[in-house]
């Protein structure tokens, strides 16, 4: 197990909710972890002040979180990354029930977003993929074409089968039409 302690001018408060989740709780000097499939790997310390403790517990726990697009701090709303029902198991059909990232099929399905919801990627079935939670946490904000090459995708690529993997390989095809045309659409209906 690995701990650090982060200077909290070097933590950022965009990291949570995002990248960064809520996996265990501090009663005093007993630490309470949620369960994990890979275990408690390392622990982030940091020190606040009463200010900044405010602005983390605010980042965490409301409907909105601080993110960055095009190098301006802006408002996201969580409550907008619902997914409506009908559109998420429109995927997980279309996906065959399995994580399109490591093949499982035999753990609950989130759906992910090709490209990202962090760069107002729609939550359209084009631009969702099937995906298992811990999956999808591992790509986090990563850019599609990087997770694809990333040492963690690369691993899960022996699991899948040909047609998943030409499947992942075709979405990057449909990235600038959901950028130039759906993410168009989406800022006219605002």
């Amino acid at each position: 197990m690995r701990i650090s302690v982060i200077n909290i001018i070097d933590f950022d408060l965009r990291s949570i909710g995002n990248e960064r989740e809520i996996t265990g709780v501090l009663y005093g000097d007993i630490l309470v972890m949620l369960p994990d499939e890979e275990g408690f790997m390392s622990l982030d310390i940091v020190s606040p002040t009463l200010d900044q403790w405010t602005k983390i517990v605010r980042q965490s726990d409301l409907k909105e979180i601080e993110g960055m697009s095009k190098g301006q701090k802006i408002i996201l709303r969580k409550s907008t990354r619902q997914i409506e029902q009908k559109v998420s198991w429109e995927v997980f059909r279309r996906d065959h029930y399995i994580c399109r990232y490591c093949g499982a099929d035999d753990r609950p399905l989130t759906v992910d977003h090709v490209v990202v919801w962090e760069e107002m990627g729609p939550s359209v079935p084009m631009n969702l993929i099937s995906s298992c939670k811990k999956c999808n946490n591992k790509r986090g904000t990563m850019r599609y074409e990087e997770w694809l090459e990333s040492p963690y995708y690369l691993s899960m690529v022996p699991s899948l089968t040909v047609d998943v993997i030409a499947e992942n390989v075709r979405a990057i095809a449909d990235i600038p039409y959901i950028k130039e045309h759906l993410l168009r659409n989406v800022k006219r209906s605002r």
